[in-house]
């Protein structure tokens, strides 16, 4: 059982190093530069919280049209809606987070 210990230190370091290699290329790591410097989940995440306040409080379409006409591929933001204070947050992978509220008929919604 000792003689095990060792190679499975050695096999979770490596197995760690590979997980932070491969997060740093998508641009996964907040503050990170990657491959992709725009930080594709960060605007995954400001497109649907606007848009769907966009869909709902501007246009006045219907909660299940909203969700599907603001779903992105892959589908990594999750939509959250608080219909009395006319705000939607979206959130992405535990890390990333955007809140649009409606302003009024003239402005419609804004990204907080």
């Amino acid at each position: 059982m000792r003689r095990a210990t060792p190679w499975l230190a050695g096999a979770a370091l490596i197995l760690l190093v590979a997980a932070t290699l491969v997060a740093w290329l998508i641009g996964a790591l907040p503050g990170t530069r990657g491959r992709y410097r725009a930080s594709d989940p960060g605007l995954a995440v400001a497109y649907r919280a606007k848009e769907g306040c966009s869909c709902l409080f501007v246009q006045g379409r219907d909660e299940a049209d909203c969700l599907a006409w603001t779903r992105a591929s892959p589908d990594v933001a999750r939509l959250h809606i608080d219909a009395v204070g006319r705000t939607v947050e979206a959130r992405a992978l535990l890390l990333w987070r955007a809140r649009a509220h409606w302003v009024g008929p003239r402005d419609g919604c804004v990204l907080e």
